[in-house]
């Protein structure tokens, strides 16, 4: 069954529909996924984000001096109306709340004044209460505090969400059946053009034309194909049913006693009907 141009465009359109909308999905669910990551509980040794707008002159972060509870590092600046916006990045050497603000300073040296945004809690790593004693744990999964299993599952489902379009589409192509044009057989090209000098005249090269198809008609009928040209044609011609025909065919195109217009291709048209 075949499809309509129209109805090939209609599939291709919503098929390019559904990845857009997957694809908006996943990049929806990564943002969620990294947003999910950044909120999770700073410990020591891992660099926690804060994003702070401070108003006055800018800021730099003060050079780590050992045993400074944390260490603060400016990753970005962005001008506003009453100051400047501040992507600090901190990692805290201790358990506990810490005020990253005292380690930001002004070109004149002076620690901007204390705000609820520079508060940042900081979990340990060794319960509180430990006694240091060493005893056995089951093995468990390293923690590489990143959402690696969960956006490589997500990658995966969605690649397997992407190939469900796909193979609908791949099965509907593979479906739709393409037209093939027939090629006309020895003698129907004979009859058409046979049926073509009886209306009107007909070109040099359509004269050999018919000569060509008469030659092979009948040696396709008599199984002549592998003898030569000249041996082909006496056999022809001592042939009772194809010998007459390819005289009529000589004397039509090559003597000067040309029949009347039609005759000659009329009474060929009635031969081959009567071989039937």
């Amino acid at each position: 069954m075949s499809t309509s141009p129209t109805t090939a465009g209609n599939l291709r359109t919503v098929t390019i529909r559904v990845t857009i909308v997957l694809l908006v999905l996943v990049v929806a669910a990564v943002l969620v996924a990294r947003r999910w990551n950044s909120e999770q509980q700073v410990t020591i040794g891992v660099e926690g984000e804060r994003i702070v707008e401070i108003a006055g002159p800018p800021l730099i972060a003060a050079p780590f001096t050992p045993g400074d509870a944390t260490s603060v590092r400016i990753a970005g600046v962005q001008p506003t109306a009453t100051g400047y916006r501040y992507d600090l990045r901190y990692m805290a050497f201790g358990p506990g709340d810490h005020d990253i603000g005292k380690s930001l300073v002004g070109a004149d040296g002076q620690i901007p004044a204390t705000q609820p945004e520079f508060a940042v809690s900081v979990a340990a790593l060794i319960p509180e209460k430990y006694s240091g004693e060493l005893y056995v744990t089951p093995n468990s999964p390293v923690d590489l505090h990143t959402s690696y299993n969960f956006l490589m599952t997500l990658a995966w489902g969605t690649w397997a969400l992407l190939l469900v379009p796909l193979i609908g589409y791949g099965k509907h192509w593979h479906g739709r059946t393409v037209a093939v044009t027939s090629v006309p057989s020895i003698s129907e090209r004979l009859r058409s053009l046979l049926q073509q000098a009886a209306r009107s005249d007909l070109t040099p090269e359509q004269q050999a034309d018919i000569e060509q198809l008469l030659l092979a008609f009948w040696s396709q009928r008599l199984q002549l194909s592998g003898q030569r040209l000249s041996e082909t044609i006496q056999q022809l011609r001592c042939h009772p049913q194809a010998g007459p025909q390819w005289s009529r065919v000589e004397r039509w195109f090559h003597s000067r006693a040309t029949p009347t217009r039609g005759t000659a291709a009329q009474q060929l048209l009635q031969d081959l009907e009567a071989l039937k």
